[in-house]
């Protein structure tokens, strides 16, 4: 039976999906050097030949995925840069980085891709950008804070102190997620925030 092109489509995106998601896990936890095609064939059982049919090296994988971590940043970062005052912004951005990395060992993935490409030091260009964007995001969280204290809604502290705390809980939680596996436990968005919501005014955290 002849297969027609919306099927071959919907066939050629199944296919990059899994590779994506193999090499990602692979990428992640082996780093880029010690990652092979090969590797990356075996996880996702597909053949090398089909895998250099959507992507010509391993470079070209690899970049693929920080584009796609580059992307959801700047998502973040676009979200930070609306008008909602910063305590519920915070909240919002919590529920939605906790409900990201509870729903998919994938979302956990990318984080530990992330901090993995920052070791991973000349691998390709792309590298360069991420963290480039990550440091945007970085100001864009301390900028926020601020401007949260400054309303009475956040905790007095350094705003940059508590922007690489606030970022170093939601990668330790990422990371810990792939450790515990079903062992995991769910979080809530308070628990995250707790020493940045600022309940009676005056308390300092850092």
């Amino acid at each position: 039976m002849v297969r027609s092109k919306e099927q071959n489509e919907r066939m050629s995106h199944v296919t990059r999906e899994k590779i994506i998601e193999a090499a990602l896990s692979l990428f992640a936890y082996k780093g880029y050097a010690l990652t092979t095609i090969k590797d990356v064939s075996k996880t996702a059982g597909i053949s090398t030949g089909l895998i250099y049919r959507h992507f010509h090296s391993k470079e070209e994988l690899f970049d693929t995925l920080i584009e796609m971590a580059i992307i959801e940043i700047k998502e973040l970062i676009n979200f930070l840069d609306t008008d909602i005052n910063p305590k519920d912004m915070i909240n919002s951005l919590v529920e939605k980085i906790i409900a990201g990395i509870e729903s998919s060992e994938l979302i956990a993935h990318y984080y530990l891709l992330v901090s993995r490409s920052f070791i991973d030091n000349d691998v390709t260009k792309q590298q360069e950008n991420l963290k480039t964007i990550n440091l945007i995001l970085f100001q864009k969280m301390s900028n926020l804070i601020e401007k949260g204290q400054q309303l009475g809604e956040l905790k007095e502290g350094n705003a940059d102190k508590l922007s690489l705390l606030f970022f170093s809980l939601t990668q330790g939680i990422a990371s810990m997620k792939l450790f515990l596996e079903d062992k995991f436990i769910a979080l809530e968005s308070q628990d995250l925030t707790v020493f940045l919501i600022n309940e009676e005014k005056g308390e300092e955290y850092v």
